[in-house]
């Protein structure tokens, strides 16, 4: 009897055993997505999606998406790309969550990018007035495969999608001066600023379009416009010193002002620096030491990665200038 209990007990204890198994992996089976009429290619990269990655993926297709967004933000592609998925199974062909895919895809790039493409313009095809993903395109054209003339139907498009909307009128308009076609950005933003009249970027990308033409007046006349619509805008302060040193010179006292304001209210780029220690250095070069101590103070605090490579690699130019200005002073 004692034997057969043990017996039975053994029994009971290995089919629990075994129920707890399957039960953990089925906890941990795979939640693949419903994404019937997808194009081919994406249905292939996303169909294998585990859509269980994502906390959010029973919550509806809008908690799903705005997840997606979150963990997009802080780099956690693959989760992002879950929680995208899990939006689409519950909506398909929902635009936000297809721009969502094409932007993990596209942080893959140039691996990503015809999945990028396809997705970004899958959300287009769902919602044609989609500024974002219009947006998204150009970028992608011109970021990954150099083709700016494309991109550029792409930011028009949004232009004309969205009228009102600052950053599709900047992405036109930078293209364009990215491009080296001055007077077509200057066209741009012109007509960008009479559809969107408070915009401070749009102010200070124009204003940098004049200093390129070497319009100066007109360059700080925009980068004080600038600073009346947001009074802390560091950039706009740095374009308004330098456009005020090419147009008053650089004994003018309000540059040195200005430069410093740029560097008070937005400390983390690196030109900011750079420049004013230029600007030091070529008004008075007796000031030298003030400008190391100026470039010490920005590397013990220049935080971003690519900033201060740009901040190091600026430090050796200007030990450079310094270098050769001393030796030609020495000759005299």
């Amino acid at each position: 009897m004692v034997i057969a209990q043990r017996s039975l007990r053994v029994v009971l204890a290995c089919a629990l055993a075994l129920l707890a198994l399957a039960c953990t992996a089925r906890a941990h089976a795979p939640v693949l997505p419903n994404l019937p009429n997808l194009p081919p290619n994406l249905h292939a990269a996303l169909s294998t999606v585990d859509v269980s990655k994502c906390p959010e993926h029973k919550s509806g297709h809008r908690r799903a998406n705005t997840a997606g967004n979150a963990h997009l933000k802080r780099g956690a592609h693959d989760t992002a790309l879950a929680c995208y998925v899990a939006a689409l199974s519950s909506k398909m062909n929902f635009p936000p969550a297809l721009y969502g895919v094409g932007e993990t895809f596209a942080r893959r790039a140039p691996g990503g990018f015809e999945l990028a493409r396809e997705s970004f313009e899958l959300a287009l095809r769902h919602w044609p007035e989609y500024a974002d993903a219009a947006i998204a395109l150009g970028d992608l054209w011109s970021a990954v495969r150099g083709d700016r003339a494309r991109a550029e139907t792409y930011y028009a498009r949004a232009t004309k999608a969205k009228p009102g909307d600052a950053l599709s009128w900047e992405a036109l308009a930078s293209n364009q001066y990215e491009d080296g076609r001055l007077d077509d950005a200057l066209a741009s933003y012109n007509e960008a600023l009479n559809a969107v009249r408070q915009a401070p970027g749009l102010y200070f990308s124009r204003g940098k379009v004049h200093r390129a033409k070497k319009d100066y007046g007109a360059c700080v006349e925009d980068a004080q416009q600038a600073l009346k619509l947001a009074e802390n805008f560091g950039q706009a302060y740095h374009l308004l010193a330098t456009c005020e040193e090419k147009l008053l010179g650089a004994a003018a006292l309000e540059v040195d002002a200005h430069y410093r304001a740029a560097i008070e209210h937005e400390p983390e780029f690196a030109d900011h620096f750079l420049d004013f220690v230029h600007f030091i250095y070529r008004n008075d070069e007796s000031r030298l030491k003030e400008a190391r101590e100026i470039l010490s103070k920005a590397h013990a605090s220049m935080e971003d990665n690519g900033e201060r490579a740009k901040l190091e690699r600026g430090t050796r130019e200007f030990e450079e200038f310094a270098s050769r200005r001393a030796h030609d002073n020495s000759e005299l």
